[in-house]
């Protein structure tokens, strides 16, 4: 039975069609192989897939069970997905011993996708613009003495490969950093120099815009806290990312409006990108 009224493609529902494609194609199935299996016709199961159409919690279940899906957690995660596609405010994924937790959506996948990211960092240098020393020096102060070196090992190695979407130059980066971050020791001298002389390599390419927030800064942002903000293409909607001690936090536009302003804002109390290259270059050699 056709629907009568738009469906609302909320990224959740693009989520899940992703995810259940990509089973497809693993399982090497044609769309009208699958959409036999539940009585459709293949046009039908492209838009659901698509997410032009809303799965029913019955079809993903019997999808799952033709693509030979079986393990009890994944079942449940994208069950889960399926009862809250229509959810496009926040979401809330609690921290887990997995590098990434894909339930809701992939974080590397917003990365791999975006056409501009904009990032506002009030602690560390963000991960797409650390070096490997620095990287390790932050997850060791992150995870605690006690972290094992092949745990450091596998999530350094993950922020090295996020960073090829910068190198590529599909995306275009723009970073607002308070300049206490350029100060803050992760790790000795020598690894804060080679990180902010990476830094104003870096501000120098064509896709990449690095503003510092001085102290005396007129505005008080504080209150915005740090957050991440994904412009994607069409048909993706823009998607603003929180992360504390709570878990992470994704909000969908029009929610994610209110981070835009924030970060305009933050860009006009920051130095500009010249002024803040030479202050970045500057503090490098501060280190030495």
């Amino acid at each position: 039975m056709p629907f009568k009224e738009p469906v609302k493609k909320t990224l959740r529902a693009q989520w899940l069609g992703i995810q259940l494609r990509d089973l497809r194609v693993e399982r090497g199935m044609t769309l009208q192989e699958a959409a036999s299996f539940l009585r459709y016709d293949y046009s039908s199961l492209g838009r659901f897939e698509r997410a032009e159409l809303p799965f029913k919690h019955d079809d993903v279940v019997a999808l799952l069970d033709l693509y030979g899906v079986f393990d009890a957690q994944d079942r449940a995660r994208l069950r889960q997905l399926c009862t809250e596609t229509w959810r496009s405010d926040q979401w809330d994924v609690d921290f887990s011993d997995a590098v990434y937790d894909s339930t809701f959506v992939d974080y590397l996948w917003l990365e791999e996708q975006a056409t501009t990211i904009r990032l506002y960092d009030t602690a560390m240098l963000h991960v797409l613009l650390q070096t490997r020393a620095y990287a390790e020096a932050s997850v060791r102060l992150v995870e605690g003495p006690k972290v094992r070196p092949e745990r450091v090992a596998r999530w350094v190695d993950r922020r090295m490969e996020r960073q090829r979407v910068v190198e590529a130059g599909r995306t275009r980066l723009s970073v607002v950093v308070d300049e206490a971050v350029l100060r803050r020791p992760f790790g000795d001298a020598r690894v804060m120099r080679e990180q902010l002389t990476q830094l104003t390599r870096l501000a120098r390419e064509r896709d990449v815009e690095i503003r510092v927030l001085p102290p005396d800064a007129t505005l008080r942002p504080q209150v915005f806290g740090a957050f991440t903000l994904f412009e994607m293409p069409d048909p993706y909607p823009e998607v603003a990312y929180l992360e504390n001690l709570a878990g992470r936090f994704y909000l969908e536009a029009p929610r994610s409006q209110r981070f835009a302003y924030a970060y305009d804002q933050l860009c006009e109390a920051a130095l500009d990108p010249a002024e803040s290259a030479k202050l970045i270059a500057a503090t490098a050699h501060d280190w030495s």
